[in-house]
């Protein structure tokens, strides 16, 4: 590996869990993918992009919890602006989700 980081830039990323409240098809973006809504709990309520189409359907996203990095700066995706990145661990050009193995409060953090 050649891009190693110190703790305290590991510090820096905000990670955290929120459940999928709302998805929706994204069909303006170049790599199929879906609109998410998050909530974050005290943090509110954020958007995103994932490309996670292949595996996942839209009415099994519904209330999942997932694990993003909420202190990205937002960025345009065609007319959308995705606000956090949720995360995943990338098989081939599959993406699996990452999720707390039981239920927790949105927004908790992730260590």
């Amino acid at each position: 590996m050649d891009n190693t980081i110190t703790f305290e830039d590991f510090t820096k990323v905000d990670l955290r869990v929120g459940t999928i409240i709302e998805v929706n098809n994204f069909p303006e973006a170049r790599n199929p993918a879906y609109q998410l809504t998050i909530d974050f709990g005290d943090l509110g309520i954020k958007k995103s992009s994932a490309q996670i189409t292949r595996l996942y359907k839209k009415e099994d996203l519904l209330q999942r919890q997932i694990v993003a990095v909420v202190n990205f700066p937002k960025k345009q995706i065609a007319k959308f602006k995705s606000e956090c990145l949720v995360l995943g661990a990338v098989k081939d050009k599959d993406v699996i989700l990452l999720h707390p193995e039981t239920k927790v409060k949105n927004g908790s953090t992730v260590a």
